[in-house]
């Protein structure tokens, strides 16, 4: 059967917002074996909006709305559906309970256009919402189903998880459990992952591969799908399939599902007992913040500092001020400094130097110095990218994360 996505918003045709919605709900589709043939993106427009649901009701069976289910004026999803499939808006007091105790619960008073989220069109299945304020619905159209869900990320997630995807798998009479496994990959390009594992996925009918590049974090995700008749056999499937990969990939495969980079890092300094320190210039200051964010920072965090010319490096970190003669805070020797500095000063096991210069003009490359000071030696290196490369700070942040990582798990195979 074909599915449809519908992403609702203006703001998405501005590009004021990336549309992370709709690729997240793409890829929940596969777990119940439906095809997405189609995804559109339409603004808060009640006439377009209306068309473009026309449209796919002629050509797609389960039509998936994101968007337009708020309060405000402009959100126009429950009107625009309530039209296409001839039926009345009818409000549900139940609805506008749970809007109103969600406030509560949040200390404050609902507001009198809030009420609007309680309409639903006739017939529907309501979708309650206990992680905000906009209930969703499901029109059941013979065969199919128009569903609308919030536009928020998290209440969108929220709602594929605990009520879509259940009632996608009931409707069509699914009996096969399928699983999936999503491995994730760092310092390697999508083409050279393809290369290395493309007889695996030409081979593969159950678990299949799919491939992903996130381009924004600097990631290859290979997702792993299995359909069996009971959940132990479809993980046994995947994993199967996993060794077979791994064996290929091992290097280069941090994580599984739900696991970030930066917190498996974090993770392996917990577990190793050691405290890092970090002294970054103003051009890849998201490496301390995205360890401070992490749970269980203070454990492995001994010190951050943003330096921002050389003479409070000098001070700071009591160094000697040839090193900075030349170029000031930016080169290899100056990182390396940095590096041994920090790491003396909070009295760590490791400490990262990061220094570079994003690029200004067409013909400039984006340039950056990092160095891991450790016990015995530090090292470092240069590394360029193209002035138009975007996320430049992210892939700073994972090539930073993964001097880390690897010394930890190097020192482990060596005590092993």
């Amino acid at each position: 059967m074909k599915a449809e996505i519908i992403a609702v918003g203006t703001e998405l045709l501005l590009g004021q917002i990336v549309d992370t919605n709709s690729a997240y709900m793409a890829q929940q589709l596969t777990t119940v074996g439906l095809d997405l043939h189609f995804k559109a993106t339409v603004g808060d427009n009640l006439e377009r909006l209306k068309n473009t649901l026309q449209t796919a009701l002629r050509r797609s069976d389960f039509i998936l709305l994101t968007g337009g289910l708020g309060p405000t004026l402009d959100d126009l999803t429950r009107e625009a559906v309530a039209e296409v499939t001839g039926k009345k808006l009818i409000f549900h007091p139940y609805l506008n309970d749970q809007i109103e105790n969600f406030f509560k619960r949040l200390g404050r008073s609902m507001s009198a256009n809030n009420r609007k989220q309680a309409y639903i069109p006739e017939g529907a299945i309501p979708i309650e919402n206990p992680v905000g304020t906009a209930p969703g619905f499901i029109v059941q159209i013979s065969d199919g189903a128009v569903i609308a869900v919030p536009g928020v990320p998290h209440e969108m997630r929220y709602f594929m998880d605990q009520s879509v995807l259940p009632y996608l798998r009931r409707k069509m009479g699914i009996q096969e459990v399928i699983v999936s496994r999503v491995l994730k990959l760092f310092g390697l390009g999508e083409s050279m992952v393809d290369e290395r594992i493309k007889d695996l996925i030409t081979a593969g009918e159950n678990p299949t591969i799919g491939l992903l590049a996130h381009t924004q974090i600097g990631e290859i995700h290979i997702r792993l799908t299995a359909k069996a008749g009971q959940t132990d056999r479809a993980q046994e499937l995947n994993a199967r399939l996993e060794n077979k990969i791994r064996e290929r990939l091992e290097e280069y495969i941090f994580g599984t599902d739900d696991e970030t980079y930066e917190g498996v890092t974090g993770s392996l300094l917990r577990q190793s007992h050691l405290r890092l320190a970090v002294a970054e210039t103003a051009f890849g200051t998201s490496v301390i913040q995205t360890l401070k964010a992490l749970d269980g920072s203070e454990q492995f965090l001994s010190l951050g500092l943003t330096l921002s010319n050389a003479e409070a490096a000098q001070k700071l970190l009591n160094l000697p001020g040839r090193i900075f003669q030349n170029q000031g805070l930016l080169g290899l020797e100056a990182t390396k400094a940095l590096a041994e500095g920090v790491r003396q000063l909070a009295g760590a096991n490791l400490a990262l130097g990061i220094t570079g210069r994003a690029a200004k003009e067409k013909s400039e490359d984006h340039l950056i110095y990092m160095a891991l000071a450790r016990p015995q030696a530090t090292e470092g290196f240069e590394q360029r990218w193209p002035h138009a490369m975007r996320y430049v700070e992210n892939r700073m942040t994972k090539m930073a994360l993964a001097q880390v990582r690897r010394f930890i798990l190097e020192s482990r195979n060596q005590e092993g």
